[in-house]
């Protein structure tokens, strides 16, 4: 398990890497959320312990928004980012979730996470979404 920051900041590191895409504030959010899922799946325990909001666009993470906030709808630069993680089951994950997700823009990653019930079931009820409930959903639905 890893700081969601610190894990914000490696995705920012791989989104300049071999296979660059655009890494915007938004879609940043999608991912994390993304890859604590996927983090249920595939090792049977969250990447990170913070909880995500369901807002308007989506999931996202109160702490990750503060910290890069400032740069809107833009593309978050290279000096955010970080090139190594201590968890290697996390960095594993980060790494699989941008080759699989971030060739997708920012919107269809709104679309995508729209779809699923952690988002639906908290943005309908004005709570959290829970780390419970995305593993609940990622490991009935993957």
């Amino acid at each position: 398990m890893v700081d969601i920051l610190y894990a914000a900041r490696y995705l920012v590191f791989l989104s300049y890497g071999r296979k660059p895409y655009s890494l915007t504030p938004l879609k940043l959010q999608k991912l994390l959320y993304l890859a604590q899922g996927w983090s249920f799946v595939w090792d049977n325990k969250a990447a990170f312990s913070d909880e995500f909001e369901a807002w308007q666009y989506g999931p996202v993470n109160e702490k990750v928004y503060e910290e890069f906030k400032k740069y809107g709808r833009s593309e978050i630069p290279e000096r955010e980012g970080i090139g190594s993680l201590r968890d290697r089951d996390v960095k594993e994950t980060l790494a699989a979730i941008w080759i699989e997700y971030g060739k997708k823009t920012a919107y269809d990653l709104v679309e995508l996470t729209h779809q699923q019930k952690p988002w639906r079931d908290a943005y309908s009820k004005g709570t959290k979404i829970t780390n419970a409930s995305i593993k609940k959903y990622f490991q009935s639905t993957f």
